[in-house]
């Protein structure tokens, strides 16, 4: 009987805690966030709005490009192999691949976890052309009542 209770709490909590539907409002947010990082950040190079979104202790795991910490690194990091070079890139979201997982302590959300897939094309001679596409996993933290990009893993970066 203990081991059907056990299971059943299991079930239960993976039920309750497992990923959102994109109609929710946690889905919606970190769709919003998603965008302010990459459609304005990343692909625009408008970078203003990171201070607010962006943890001062940011960890950035990139498979190609190795760790990137803090907040002001990474900034830099946009701004000079993103937005500084000789070929602009940019970012897509593989539609219907974001998925959002929320992280309760004592039935209170404080964080939650983004992850999915994107591409990424450069503009070289006239044209955008394909580069890579990757996975990402991404820890947001609810710092007050701000959302703040704490942890970013990049990987399995392909053609």
């Amino acid at each position: 009987m203990r081991k059907i209770q056990i299971l059943f709490l299991l079930m239960v909590s993976q039920i309750a805690f497992s990923q959102v539907k994109n109609t929710d409002e946690l889905y919606k947010t970190a769709k919003k966030l998603d965008s302010l990082i990459f459609d304005i950040g990343f692909n625009k190079c408008d970078l203003s709005h990171y201070d607010s979104i962006v943890s001062e202790d940011l960890e950035f795991y990139h498979d190609k490009g190795g760790i990137t910490s803090g907040k002001e690194a990474f900034k830099a990091s946009i701004k000079n192999n993103i937005c500084g070079g000789s070929n602009k890139v940019k970012r897509e979201l593989i539609p219907n691949s974001m998925k959002v997982y929320p992280l309760y302590n004592n039935n209170v959300l404080y964080a939650f976890i983004q992850e999915g897939e994107h591409d990424f094309a450069e503009f070289y001679k006239g044209k955008w052309n394909k580069g890579s596409r990757a996975k990402f996993t991404i820890l947001w933290i609810l710092d007050g009542k701000d959302w703040k990009m704490k942890r970013v893993l990049s990987y399995d970066h392909h053609l």
